[in-house]
């Protein structure tokens, strides 16, 4: 219950941190219409290049990079990928959320009458 908990509100920090990400990128003028590899290729290529090792080389998951990141998130618009990686991580925490929430109790109020 606890790691589930930890899950649920690791989810909920990453949505925060996506919508801080994408109101610092649109307050400090960058082009957030540009393709977020783009955008990420200007800020820091080397966390660019290391994400995909590590992806690739060292999690052994080449398809992921080539067939789910590159095209989802990388070549839409950077505001489009932080909007749907924001909802995906509220959703996930929802979710978990829901998952641990204690069981109602039922009242006996309604009991006294019935």
């Amino acid at each position: 219950m606890i790691v589930i908990s930890f899950f649920r509100w690791l989810f909920f920090l990453l949505a925060l941190l996506m919508l801080i990400l994408g109101l610092w990128l649109w307050l400090s003028g960058e082009d957030i219409t540009k393709p977020a590899g783009a955008l990420w290729y200007a800020m820091d290529v080397s966390s660019l290049n290391l994400a995909q090792v590590v992806i690739q080389r060292h999690l052994h998951l080449p398809a992921l990079w080539d067939e789910f990141i590159v095209p989802y998130l990388l070549v839409r618009a950077a505001w489009e990928t932080i909007l749907w990686m924001f909802i995906t991580f509220m959703v996930l925490g929802g979710l978990l959320a829901l998952a641990t929430r204690a069981p109602r109790r039922k009242s006996s109020f309604r009991n006294d009458f019935q």
